[in-house]
């Protein structure tokens, strides 16, 4: 499996299409409008289905996600620098120059940080200097 089936809007009116895994940085439950959404670096996509159902899919099909917090699965291959101190994760800029972030729970910061160590990541891992 390389690629999901996603749609551009909530609802579907814009047809679905797939969209490769790789791309995908992280992807949130969205409890509001009841779908995943899948962010891409410059992109955003929905699709249904549970975080845990995704989780195990795409770790079965041999991706890096791992769970950030409560609603959050992150890609930790994506990932090129880490907050210590507010545990945030970022994607770098999308096409318009906003930088793309994701906020982990305590729980979440320290599974990522076992991923990193097993994995091969070149991850910048940054914190706050003391005052």
């Amino acid at each position: 499996m390389s690629s999901i089936s996603v749609t551009r809007d909530t609802e579907g009116n814009t047809g679905v299409f797939s969209l490769d895994i790789a791309k995908i940085t992280y992807m949130e439950f969205e409890r509001t409008i009841y779908r995943i959404i899948v962010h891409t670096y410059d992109q955003t996509f929905y699709t249904v289905g549970t975080l845990k159902y995704w989780l195990n899919t795409l770790a079965s099909s041999g991706y890096n996600f791992v769970l950030a917090d409560r609603n959050t699965l992150i890609q930790v291959t994506n990932i090129i620098q880490m907050d210590k101190t507010f545990h945030i994760a970022y994607f770098g800029e999308d096409h318009k120059g906003v930088e793309q972030k994701c906020f982990l729970s305590e729980k979440g910061y320290k599974e990522v940080l076992k991923n990193v160590k097993t994995s091969e990541t070149n991850i910048k891992f940054v914190e706050l200097p003391e005052w």
